[in-house]
């Protein structure tokens, strides 16, 4: 009859049972793991986009200054052991330097770019690649001097 009692007022039907306690904790393990398993390929992926729209505006910033200062500027490209940087020079001396984050590097070694007073250079492909393996390209187009991202 306490029995009864306890469960008529409610007092018996508080709380979570073992079995539901357990699948809520599977279902929360399984949504992190896909997380953890997806979370790095993004970041990689944004880590090289972000490289390459940065080493784009460089270029086409380069090319620009060339034009307006009507001087040459030159953007030198250096591959070490786990650092790849470019460089840009005005008229020979240093201007900026920019070190990619680990894991992005140039594909093959870039043709370093020379932008002269009326910003013509020769035509060059500069690949990125990260280390998930994707790919990205600037394209330096040698006639009508297109700057682009491919």
């Amino acid at each position: 009859m306490v029995k009864g009692k306890l469960w008529a007022d409610g007092f018996g039907d508080k709380g979570f049972t073992l079995l539901e306690i357990l699948l809520v904790l599977v279902f929360m393990a399984g949504a992190g793991f896909v997380l953890l398993i997806k979370l790095p390929v993004h970041l990689e992926r944004d880590r090289l986009d972000l490289a390459a729209t940065q080493l784009l505006g460089d270029v086409r910033d380069v090319r620009q200054a060339a034009l307006a200062e009507n001087d040459w500027y030159q953007v030198k490209f250096y591959r070490s052991v786990g650092d790849h940087y470019y460089q840009i020079f005005r008229e020979g001396t240093r201007v900026k330097e920019v070190h990619f984050d680990d894991g992005i590097q140039f594909k093959g070694q870039p043709t370093n770019l020379l932008f002269n007073a009326s910003g013509r250079s020769a035509g060059a492909t500069i690949e990125l690649i990260n280390s998930a393996g994707e790919e990205k390209s600037i394209v330096v187009a040698p006639v009508g001097m297109r700057i682009r991202e491919k």
